[in-house]
C-alpha cells in the first residue's frame, strides 16, 4: 500500500499550495516511496481526526498516522531509512538552524507575499475560517499585509542573503545533495511562488538556481506543480 499525504489545497484542488505540506512532498519524493496526494481544506478536519491533528501535512502509512512536517521526515528516515534526509545527529542538527533562519527571516517576508494571495484562492467557507484566524494570529487585515510585488521581492531577497552567500558555494544547502534543510526553505519560496501570482525570486540567483534545480528534480513535480497564473 502507498503512503497518503493529506494536502492543503484551496477552491481548485490542483493548487497545492502549504509549504509544510511541500516539505513533506519533497521529503517523500527524496525516498522514493509510493504515495498519493489526499486534497484537503481547513474546515475538513474530520478527514484526518484519527491521526490526532488538526491541521496538515499528514500521512496516513498503511494504517501509521504521521502529523507535522519534521515529525513525518523524521518518521520516514525510521521507516525508511535508504536516501536519508538528516544524515545523522549533524545533519539534524544543521536542518535545526536552517529551520530557525527560515522561522525568524524568511517566514515574515513571506508571509507579506502569500497569506493575502491565499485568502483569495479559498471557498467561501473556508476563506471566511482563514481570514478570522490569520488576522487574530496576525493583529491586522490580510489586505493591510499585503506586499507590493517588487517590494516583497526585495524583502525577500535581503532575507535570504544568507542562502545566497551559501548557495554561491554549493549545489545545496545540503551540500553535494539536497538533505531535508533544502526542503525546509523550499517549502517556503514554492507557497510563494504558487500563490502570489508573480515569481518571488530572481532565478538567475544562487537561490533562483538552487531553487529550478530542486523544482526540476523527482520528475519535474516543483516545476509541473499547478499555481495562480502569473502576470
Amino acid at each position: 500500500m502507498s503512503i497518503t499525504l493529506y494536502d492543503l489545497v484551496g477552491s481548485n484542488s490542483e493548487i497545492k499550495f502549504s509549504p509544510f505540506c511541500w516539505r513533506a512532498r519533497m521529503a517523500l519524493l527524496h525516498k522514493g516511496v509510493d504515495f498519493t496526494s489526499e486534497p484537503w481544506r481547513f474546515l475538513e478536519k474530520d478527514a484526518i481526526a484519527e491521526s490526532g491533528h488538526q491541521a496538515v501535512p499528514v500521512i496516513n502509512d498503511s494504517g501509521t498516522w504521521v502529523g507535522d512536517s519534521w515529525q513525518i521526515a523524521k518518521y520516514l528516515d525510521e521507516k525508511y531509512p535508504e536516501k536519508p534526509l538528516f544524515k545523522g545527529a549533524e545533519g539534524e542538527a544543521h536542518a535545526q538552524l536552517v529551520d530557525a533562519l527560515c522561522n525568524t527571516q524568511i517566514f515574515p517576508a513571506a508571509v507579506a507575499m502569500a497569506i493575502y494571495p491565499v485568502s483569495q484562492i479559498l471557498d467561501e467557507e473556508n476563506q471566511a475560517y482563514f481570514v478570522e484566524t490569520r488576522e487574530a494570529k496576525l493583529g491586522a487585515k490580510l489586505s493591510e499585509i499585503n506586499a507590493e510585488p517588487e517590494e516583497g521581492k526585495a524583502n525577500l531577497a535581503k532575507a535570504l542573503i544568507p542562502f545566497e552567500t551559501m548557495l554561491n558555494n554549493s549545489q545545496f544547502v545540503g551540500g553535494d545533495e539536497p538533505t531535508y534543510a533544502d526542503y525546509l526553505l523550499f517549502g517556503i519560496i514554492k507557497w510563494i511562488d504558487l500563490v502570489a501570482g508573480y515569481r518571488p525570486i530572481d532565478d538567475s540567483s544562487a537561490v533562483g538556481q538552487w531553487f529550478v534545480r530542486l523544482e526540476n528534480m523527482y520528475g519535474g513535480n516543483g516545476a509541473n506543480a499547478p499555481k495562480v497564473a502569473q502576470s
